[in-house]
């Protein structure tokens, strides 16, 4: 698989679109706990609705980016996950470790 992904931010939401597989989430890892360190309000969200392919690598993208902001005493919320991806949280068993962490479902705020 050609590892295509890419974030953005909008807001207090990092917003995360392509393919996360091995290949792509290193520089993804990287990029979000950097934003999480450095810029992420004290509460701030993920937004996943755009992944189109996720390998187990999503997952632990996702936990990486969790750890990093219980480090900066921050709180990490993730958009509803897309199908794909939410079976195989439900899958390795995390249901109990994102579930609490998922916001309702809204767009994120508007740009002005």
């Amino acid at each position: 698989m050609t590892a295509q992904a890419s974030l953005s931010l909008q807001g207090d939401t990092l917003i995360v679109a392509g393919v996360l597989d091995h290949e792509s989430v290193l520089s993804l890892e990287a990029q979000g706990a950097t934003w999480l360190a450095d810029t992420a309000p004290a509460t701030c969200y993920a937004d996943l609705t755009q992944v189109s392919y996720s390998s187990s690598a999503g997952i632990a993208l996702l936990l990486s980016w969790l750890r990093h902001a219980q480090q900066q005493h921050k709180t990490l919320r993730l958009r509803p996950l897309p199908t794909k991806l939410a079976g195989l949280v439900r899958l390795s068993g995390l249901d109990e470790v994102f579930g609490p962490l998922i916001a309702e479902a809204k767009a994120p705020p508007a740009k002005a």
